[in-house]
């Protein structure tokens, strides 16, 4: 129609639709690009702000990754609500941190991306990184509540002709090293992490590898009664006997077995053996020990492990009385509900649980009455420093006595000092594992140690005589 046909009211009209369909038009451009909960950029918007720069001028330019630790505990414990102001918080103070030039984006549930332009300054990417770490290891208040965050920060340099998504693999690698360490951290990408990155691909086909030929083995740590000085349980580490390294410790694979998903499988060896090796110990008259295994919270979640678990008792023959899988604080603290509802299945067959690491995640005297535990395992970095560290001994004293309100027994790990030792007993300490008793031992050794350690009566003897 010509606009001289058009009465005023139709051609008012009109323009009232082209302008209402241009605004939708401009606001859903903008949720294209745009983070609803915080306002910043999203990860198609950010990619595009990276792109353009990258053609731009690549040189100066430094990507961050960040990540937030433990965000699902807040989800979790106090409801999306709590975490939407958490993310919140998190955006401002780093968007207070940075220059007009620079950008930050939301890239998922917990994760942010920034870009940072150094050209003129290139130590400014390092002050930025501290800085940012810095005020994200202050508390947030949520709710009347004050929360402690850890943050792991990856920064990656922008090279000449380098494309977004290298770089933004660069900043990953690099923000994954961070969070290995403590805390709010972050690390910068070089070439040695990516050769280290290289590296750890090599071992996770080694991994797959030695799961089929059997090269890994178990190593178990005799658990003593402080009360009598007979071993009453053991814990199943797992080792790997590696063609080119040696022995490896569980600290050099686990932590790939889980990113990788191969922690299932693996679990299921270390359950199968450490079973086996229980049936040969009391088919050679030891007497019943509690054997103690470590399960992980991706093998925890996997739909498999009562089955399995219900058969492999059968095989072996053993009672399920003795046998009992540890489980991290922090594991359990990631979806309280859900795992309850898994131990009291798996407490069905009539295993046990014990709680691991206590003291380094959230535990609260409400968490540990709710869950289904016979043991709590006070962790060594708190055992580690009683002789010398009054406040250790405060917090050593009182998770015991917690325990104890709650009818559980308490295992001390990391016992390495007679003076620990005697500290423990006078707290009222049930049980004790660590090198002053015995190192981890294969099997053929743990069995000379159970028939001829005798030694370990005499180790609370000479406590009982000391003090």
């Amino acid at each position: 129609m010509a606009r001289d046909q058009l009465s005023p009211d139709g051609l008012q009209r009109c323009l009232r639709y082209v302008d209402e369909r241009r605004h939708q038009r401009l606001l859903l451009e903008g949720l294209a690009v745009q983070d609803p909960l915080t306002g910043i950029a999203n990860r198609y918007g950010f990619l595009g702000v990276l792109k353009a720069r990258l053609e731009e001028e690549a040189e100066g330019l430094v990507l961050g990754h960040l990540d937030l630790d433990n965000f699902r505990h807040v989800n979790d414990s106090l409801g999306y609500q709590h975490g939407d102001q958490l993310i919140n918080q998190v955006a401002v103070r780093v968007k207070e941190l940075l220059d007009p030039g620079d950008t930050l984006a939301r890239l998922g549930s917990d994760e942010f991306a920034l870009l940072l332009d150094t050209q003129e300054d290139p130590a400014r990417a390092g002050r930025m990184a501290t800085r940012i770490v810095d005020a994200l290891a202050e508390p947030f208040r949520v709710d009347g509540e004050s929360l402690l965050l850890g943050c792991s920060l990856g920064l990656a340099r922008a090279e000449h002709d380098i494309e977004a998504d290298p770089l933004m693999w660069h900043a990953h690698i690099a923000m994954r090293r961070a969070k290995t360490q403590s805390g709010c951290t972050f690390h910068i990408y070089d070439e040695w992490l990516n050769r280290s990155e290289r590296n750890l691909a090599d071992l996770e086909t080694e991994l797959r590898r030695a799961l089929r030929r059997d090269e890994l083995e178990l190593h178990y740590q005799p658990r003593l009664c402080m009360q009598t000085g007979q071993v009453v349980g053991l814990e199943a580490l797992v080792r790997w006997r590696h063609a080119e390294r040696g022995l490896l410790g569980p600290n050099e694979f686990i932590p790939l077995a889980e990113d990788t998903g191969l922690i299932i499988p693996l679990g299921y060896w270390v359950i199968d053996r450490a079973l086996r090796d229980l049936r040969w110990l009391l088919d050679r008259d030891v007497a019943p020990l509690h054997m103690a295994i470590n399960l992980s919270f991706r093998q925890f979640q996997d739909s498999k492990l009562l089955p399995t678990l219900g058969r492999l008792i059968d095989e072996r023959g053993i009672d399920p009385r003795w046998i009992e899988f540890e489980l991290t604080e922090t594991a359990v603290m990631r979806r309280t509900e859900q795992v309850i509802k898994t131990m009291k299945a798996l407490r069905g067959l009539g295993v046990r649980f014990s709680l691991d690491d206590f003291g380094t995640g959230y535990s609260s005297f409400v968490h540990l009455s709710a869950l289904p535990i016979a043991l709590l395992k006070v962790d060594r970095s708190f055992v580690g420093g009683m002789a010398s560290h009054p406040e250790n001994r405060r917090l050593v004293r009182a998770m015991i006595n917690l325990a104890h309100n709650l009818d559980l027994t308490v295992v001390a790990e990391g016992v390495e000092t007679r003076d620990e030792l005697a500290l423990l007993r006078q707290f009222g300490c049930d049980q004790a594992q660590g090198y002053l008793i015995s190192k981890p031992l294969p099997l053929a050794e743990l069995a000379r140690f159970l028939v001829f350690g005798a030694r370990r009566g005499n180790l609370l003897a000479d406590e009982s005589a000391g003090g």
